[in-house]
């Protein structure tokens, strides 16, 4: 149910997990949630009540000139993505041209690194992942091969799966793929 600002009545109950700040198309902030306020605190210096800090309204204006510029609505916005302390701000922002408003999204995410276990989160086995986990540290399969104690023919093999796997044929794009799917490099 909305109310007559066109606010979800319902945020309240989401408000200590949800950030999301709704923006008016003057660029005022109309409605804006607990854990969004936490977020803004964390990731940026202090700012006006009901105006958003300096660098995400850069971001903002960005964001809309796009889709003035293009004249329609973009299937999506990029995503702002803020690290810091070992933990990733990821910002979203939704238009609601029917109702000039804006919804921008604040999601906090554990920063992933560049581990065998994350590796396996890629559906790679732990061989696998071990493997190429070595391969960014610059080893050869002969290097690969003492460290795991195994045979370099072995080492191959894990290589050919895991560029499968990945949609590779080389080395370094099985790394670039991994360290992109785990939003470790920025496209």
């Amino acid at each position: 149910m909305l109310t007559n600002q066109g606010v979800w009545l319902g945020y309240d109950r989401f408000s200590d997990h949800l950030g999301a700040i709704i923006l008016a198309i003057d660029e005022q902030v109309q409605f804006i949630t607990r854990r969004a306020k936490q977020l803004l605190s964390q990731y940026f210096l202090p700012c006006t009540p009901h105006l958003l800090p300096e660098p995400l309204h850069h971001w903002f204006k960005h964001q809309i000139s796009q889709l003035q510029f293009n004249g329609d609505v973009p299937s999506s916005y990029l995503p702002l993505h803020i690290e810091q302390a070992g933990k990733q701000l990821i910002i979203h922002l939704i238009p609601d041209l029917i109702r000039e408003q804006y919804l921008i999204l604040l999601e906090e995410k554990q920063s992933q690194s560049f581990s065998i276990a994350t590796l396996e989160l890629l559906g790679l086995t732990k061989r696998e992942a071990e493997v190429l986990f070595w391969i960014a540290k610059d080893k050869s399969n002969a290097g690969i091969a003492k460290v795991l104690g195994c045979s370099e023919g072995t080492v191959r093999k894990h290589l050919e799966h895991l560029y499968a796997k990945l949609g590779v044929q080389t080395r370094t794009g099985a790394v670039m793929v991994a360290l992109e799917k785990l939003g470790l490099l920025k496209g």
